[in-house]
């Protein structure tokens, strides 16, 4: 699995029921993850690599990790298409930082 962390366009609110994302870059566009995407993209934003925020997930849930990584493998192609997601390592460098 890539090593993904979140868009730094991208606001979070997070719920045990699920998550809400807002991508700021002018296009106001919400998205909902279900109650694992939640968690999942929580220990994403907590600096947790995407396998190891994956495991966690299926401990969480008692669920087999090997289904669970594959869950989020899917879930990651599509947030990343969606630019939700970027490339850990990638992006634009500000000045500021």
């Amino acid at each position: 699995m890539r090593d993904v962390v979140p868009s730094r366009t991208v606001y979070a609110t997070t719920a045990q029921q699920g998550a809400v994302l807002l991508d700021v870059r002018g296009r106001g566009r919400w998205y909902a993850l279900s109650s694992s995407g939640a968690l999942w993209w929580s220990h994403l934003a907590a600096g947790d690599d995407a396998e190891t925020a994956a495991d966690r997930v299926a401990e969480h849930y008692g669920a087999p990790v090997e289904q669970v990584r594959a869950d989020m493998r899917a879930l990651a192609r599509q947030l990343l298409a969606r630019h939700l997601l970027r490339e850990a390592g990638r992006g634009r460098r500000w000045w500021w930082t």
